[in-house]
């Protein structure tokens, strides 16, 4: 009787530990197949940078010679993507962008980044040696002072058509400026004592001041200005000598 006990306990024991090992086991396989996932979904993320780094490229690639670029190439061109700009938020809501991190010699400041009207680019394309064109957003009421001050690829600007003033000292050292586009509604043109400054490649280049302007500094050298017959900006013109102007 002990010994038929004993063989029954020696069988259940045996039983018992080839469960268990079982049990292991499949523990073992469900854990590589964890870790066979975790590897394909990081080779997916690897993949998917690969992919974000040839679209750059080919962007790149794309992207035209300063000799080559237009205004139609400005006017007609995509908002640049907000990854192209280091930005922070703003007063009520808004963006201010900080920095210009992207390739593309033509910028085009978006309206809203994140949902976030882009109110202020301050002087983020200052001393920038390789922008030949910017199109300023129609949420930017105010372009600073020397905000485009030494960008000598620049030639091409357009205003937002919320623009209300444009700050003294632009344009300076900018030798290659061809076209500035100024908004119908802007009111103020240059900074007091500062006025937008010489400095141009091309001393003929027109820059027709809208007849909503209602202040203008008193240093203004180094353009030819276009101004409205009765305007404000004809009145101011007239009273000084060294003033560079047509009225149309």
């Amino acid at each position: 009787m002990k010994k038929r006990l004993l063989v029954l306990g020696l069988a259940f024991t045996m039983l018992a530990a080839t469960a268990c090992g079982t049990s292991s086991y499949n523990g073992n396989k469900t854990s590589k197949a964890d870790k066979t996932v975790t590897a394909t979904s990081d080779n997916d993320k690897t993949s998917e940078i690969q992919k974000n780094d040839d679209k750059k490229d080919d962007a790149k690639e794309s992207y035209k010679s300063a000799d080559d670029i237009t205004m139609d190439d400005l006017k007609n061109h995509e908002e640049t993507p907000a990854e192209d700009f280091e930005y922070a938020d703003g007063p009520d809501g808004s963006v201010v962008i900080e920095g210009y991190t992207g390739e593309d010699p033509i910028v085009v400041i978006p309206n809203e980044i994140d949902g976030k009207k882009v109110m202020d680019f301050g002087k983020t394309f200052m001393n920038n040696q390789d922008i030949v064109a910017v199109r300023v957003g129609d949420n930017v009421e105010e372009i600073a002072e020397s905000a485009f001050g030494n960008c000598p690829s620049l030639k091409y600007i357009i205003s937002g058509k919320n623009v209300k003033t444009v700050g003294g000292g632009n344009f300076a050292g900018c030798t290659n400026l061809k076209e500035v586009v100024l908004n119908d509604g802007l009111e103020s043109f240059g900074t007091a004592g500062r006025g937008i400054s010489s400095g141009l490649g091309d001393e003929d280049i027109e820059v027709n001041i809208p007849d909503s302007v209602n202040e203008i500094a008193t240093a203004m050298l180094g353009y030819k200005f276009k101004v409205k017959a009765g305007s404000y900006a004809e009145t101011f013109f007239s009273q000084n000598e060294r003033a560079n102007y047509v009225v149309e």
